[in-house]
């Protein structure tokens, strides 16, 4: 495949790989071989030795066959960044198990609708958050059978007994220490990945084990010139059930045999203490967390110099918030592209040779790119004419579980297509300018405007209610509602924040609300979106003109 970027790529990088028949178990169990007393997993001042690691993985995994859990079983995982997580993760990597990574903050609602749509009938939850699971399985409007309790020693749970209600470490000690002996291929779905297309309603995507081999292998040879694969200390502050911090944590060190330092809540203060105690020297982030650090008087005194590389993801980062941590830090940031659909990153603005700030840089290696008009798909746009950005390569998602109509429509002869508008320019740098989707981003989570309207049409008194996504320095973009009141009734913006609260997870929730009399629509009477969005940058753009 010819690669036009070559002359841009960081030294001693390849554009193409041969990649190795591995499955990400086996390259886990090689780590712990090789390397049985570095830490793997570092959390608070708790560190876990690859073999200790491996050892809990392979027990839960065989505590999981005794319950009836089998290969190619859909098992929801739903806990923030703690060592069990990553362990659960690891044992149905082992079983050959679908893994359902799940938000634990979202609601009953919310939760119902994963475990329905990926028939999920076996979830490990943290104990905090498990009665909104027990709750589904309870209402028998799931498949939901099983609910494995993952309980932590500074909050515990006192959970309703009941059966098919289990407790993580019960399961664990059940299990045999042994490899179990199951056959999987690289071609097996190891993840369904929520994501949003182009309809609105959240899918899954499906990740196979090569996928996830492809892209480790690519993301580890992009760092290996700061940090050699094996000396690789990331901070993992995203959540790991997010495919960002999934890719840039638990994968890279999948790679290269690194050791993860997880946190659970990414406060600036608890980024700076995990910085001192633990000398992270990789760090994904959102631009929200280097604003914070940049801004925090401890920073300066920190032991921040031990980050060598940045990624950057969810926003676009501020010139100034860029050239300000890289001073504190010495480290280098890139910024990039990427979606569930591709385990991530599909392109990136390499660390040394060129770095053209608010890019998202050049293709990954074995990446195609190509502009294609955004009406039909069918015809490649010039250099500097945007239009819609499609991509093939070894990352790119199997397809929407259960979905052939959706799939259908963002794959077409093996190029996806992504729903976001770009450009290229001169040089083959690519610049995102809008998306084709609705879809709005809160610090790197995907929030559809559909279901903060259903919500806000379930309120008594809003006769009509439209969710767009307006421009954040912080987190990327903030959910902006305009709601329309039935005649005769009145309503405050707490009243509708309170109500949002009860049916949506914290990042959906409405950050601006503004009472209309009417909302535009289109000539066959849709709320008109664009239109509203339209008028709100238009008075965003005079406002600031004054």
């Amino acid at each position: 495949m010819e690669y036009r970027w070559s002359r841009f790529l960081d030294t001693g990088r390849s554009h193409h790989f041969i990649y190795p028949n591995y499955l990400p178990r086996d390259l886990f169990n090689r780590h712990a071989e090789a390397f049985p007393d570095k830490p793997y997993l570092i959390f608070g001042d708790l560190q876990l030795p690859y073999s200790l690691c491996n050892s809990m993985a392979r027990r839960l995994a065989n505590g999981l066959l005794k319950l009836g859990i089998q290969k190619g079983d859909r098992v929801g995982l739903m806990a923030p960044n703690i060592p069990q997580y990553v362990i659960g993760l690891q044992a149905c990597f082992k079983l050959g198990v679908i893994a359902v990574p799940t938000n634990p903050l979202y609601t009953a609602p919310e939760i119902k609708h994963q475990f329905c749509d990926s028939d999920a009938e076996t979830v490990i939850v943290m104990a905090p958050f498990a009665d909104k699971v027990i709750s589904v399985m309870k209402s028998g409007e799931s498949p939901v059978k099983r609910v494995i309790a993952i309980q932590v020693k500074s909050m515990p749970v006192q959970l309703e007994q009941l059966p098919g209600v289990f407790d993580f470490d019960e399961i664990m000690a059940s299990g045999e220490d042994i490899e179990p002996d199951i056959e999987v291929s690289q071609d097996d779905i190891a993840l369904l990945q929520y994501t949003g297309g182009t309809t609105g309603v959240a899918k899954a995507c499906m990740l196979t084990n090569f996928n996830i081999v492809a892209m480790g292998y690519a993301l580890g040879d992009g760092v290996n010139g700061l940090v050699a694969r094996a000396k690789v200390r990331a901070m993992a502050a995203i959540p790991v059930y997010h495919i960002y911090g999934f890719n840039c944590n638990i994968n890279l060190c999948l790679y290269g045999g690194g050791t993860i330092i997880l946190v659970a809540q990414p406060t600036v203060d608890n980024l700076l203490d995990n910085i001192n105690k633990h000398e992270p020297n990789i760090f994904a982030s959102v631009p929200a967390m280097l604003i914070g650090l940049n801004n925090h008087p401890d920073t300066p005194t920190s032991k921040i110099k031990s980050i060598d590389s940045v990624f950057c993801g969810s926003a676009p980062l501020p010139a100034d918030v860029f050239k300000r941590f890289e001073e504190l830090s010495g480290a280098r940031i890139t910024e990039g592209y990427g979606m569930s659909e591709t385990v991530n990153i599909v392109t990136s603005i390499p660390f040394f040779t060129r770095r053209k700030i608010g890019s998202i840089g050049i293709p990954y290696p074995d990446v195609e790119i190509k502009i294609m008009d955004s009406e039909t798909g069918t015809q490649e746009m010039p250099i500097g004419e945007p239009g819609e950005l499609v991509c093939k390569g070894p990352q790119v998602m199997k397809g929407y579980w259960r979905n052939p109509e959706e799939t259908a429509n963002v794959m077409r002869d093996g190029w996806l297509y992504t729903g976001d508008i770009a450009y290229m320019d001169e040089d083959g740098f690519l610049f995102i300018v809008d998306r084709k989707k609705d879809m709005i981003i809160v610090n790197g989570f995907n929030v559809f405007p559909r279901d903060v309207d259903e919500v806000l049409f379930a309120h008594p008194k809003v006769l009509e209610a439209c969710t767009i996504g307006v421009p954040d320095g912080k987190q990327g973009e903030s959910i902006k509602i305009f709601v329309v009141v039935k005649p005769g009734e009145t309503l405050t913006e707490e009243e509708i924040i309170q109500h949002c609260r009860q049916s949506l997870a914290p990042y959906k929730i409405p950050k601006l609300v503004e009472f209309v009399a009417a909302v535009p629509r289109t000539s066959v009477g849709k709320v008109d979106r664009k239109e509203i969005r339209r008028m709100e940058m238009e008075k965003r753009n005079n406002s600031a003109e004054q």
